[in-house]
């Protein structure tokens, strides 16, 4: 591939920052879609010794390979490894003679929902990090997230490669950043629809349904459970997200689970036993405890000390834009609600349609 000039300068900036990374363990290489930022990271990783890459969620590390980035891992299954008490409870702790411990370098793709803990944790195997991300997207929600991407970028990649341009999906994201509105109509093999067009075996066919407001979420993960035949608060093979942190389980906010076992539920709260859903996560159950009160959007109702003894859940078929960031899915369907959100509409439908890696169809 030949490379622009802009993306030769940043191969030169990350490179003079490889020969002397002590006085900055990470490197913060910005860019738009299509900008070309993981074709970059890969060709540097032929010149830097043994490389591995990673993503916040196994989709966006399976992403991640498919673009020739190997072998890609979750972060979580680079740097923890999983310990087992004598009470038969799994812990994960650093693995600190794992994978990260022997790499010459350490390659983040979708960094935005990298938070604090997990950001630290990374630095902690004196390795340089070169993080990839793209500051078009919605800014973080929260103190969760944004460990890297609360700095300013090293290097900010601009211009669209032009191979990209003829990919339906950069080039539907083009439209969006630049302030333009997507003209209804097939893009490739994504499409631009109306909200009555949508059918159900395009939401069904999909493998992610995303929304702006926790209203739809909520009301479009019953239609669906409704649609699977899926009755009372949880059942076997129920998709769910997590909704906190707490990596000592391997149980992070955003990641994807299925419901393996209901070990107990009533009115008020559910235990289950949870098994990891997106590729490449670590494939250790987990036992959570999680109060309906989160999937009713009452959990505020909670007192503190109460609600810091849940790891709660919420239904995953649907999920928020905002959740969504750091994730990648082959096929997405977009419920545009991005109206909603003023001055970062242009934004949020932008991180909505760029959450898909082959497929996406925007419905308003």
């Amino acid at each position: 591939m030949i490379l622009s000039s802009q993306q030769d300068e940043a191969i030169c900036a990350v490179q003079a920052w490889l020969r002397d990374p002590s006085g900055k363990p990470f490197f913060y290489l910005a860019g738009f879609a299509g900008t070309g930022k993981t074709t970059l990271a890969k060709r540097l990783a032929a010149d830097a010794g043994k490389v591995v890459f990673a993503a916040f969620t196994g989709k966006a590390a399976l992403v991640l390979e498919g673009k020739g980035c190997s072998p890609a891992s979750t972060i979580h299954s680079l740097i923890y490894q999983p310990k087992e008490e004598a009470s038969g409870i799994v812990h994960f702790v650093l693995a600190l003679d794992g994978p990260a411990s022997g790499a010459d370098l350490i390659v983040i793709d979708e960094v935005s929902m990298v938070g604090p803990d997990l950001g630290r944790d990374l630095l902690k195997f004196k390795k340089p990090v070169l993080v990839l991300g793209d500051p078009a997207q919605l800014p973080p929600v929260g103190d969760e997230v944004g460990f890297f991407t609360k700095n300013t970028p090293d290097f900010m990649l601009t211009d669209i490669h032009r191979q990209a341009v003829d990919n339906p999906i950069i080039r539907m994201s083009m439209i969006v950043r630049e302030g333009g509105k997507l003209p209804y109509g097939e893009y490739g093999d994504s499409l631009v629809i109306r909200r009555d067009e949508l059918g159900r075996n395009m939401v069904l066919g999909a493998d992610q349904v995303l929304c702006g407001t926790n209203k739809t979420r909520r009301s479009k993960n019953a239609q669906i459970r409704k649609l699977l035949g899926r009755e009372g608060w949880f059942t076997e093979g129920e998709r769910v997200v997590g909704l906190k942190n707490n990596k000592e389980k391997g149980f992070l906010n955003g990641s994807m689970w299925t419901v393996q076992e209901v070990d107990f539920s009533d009115t008020e709260e559910s235990q289950l036993v949870l098994f990891p859903l997106d590729a490449g996560m670590a494939k250790t159950p987990v036992e959570v405890r999680t109060s309906h009160l989160w999937i009713e959007g009452r959990e505020k109702e909670l007192p503190p000390s109460e609600a810091r003894e849940y790891d709660p859940v919420d239904y995953g078929y649907v999920l928020s834009v905002h959740k969504s960031q750091g994730s990648q899915w082959n096929s997405v369907v977009v419920l545009d609600e991005s109206f909603v959100f003023k001055q970062d509409a242009a934004r949020h439908l932008y991180t909505a349609i760029t959450r898909a890696a082959e497929r996406v169809v925007v419905a308003r």
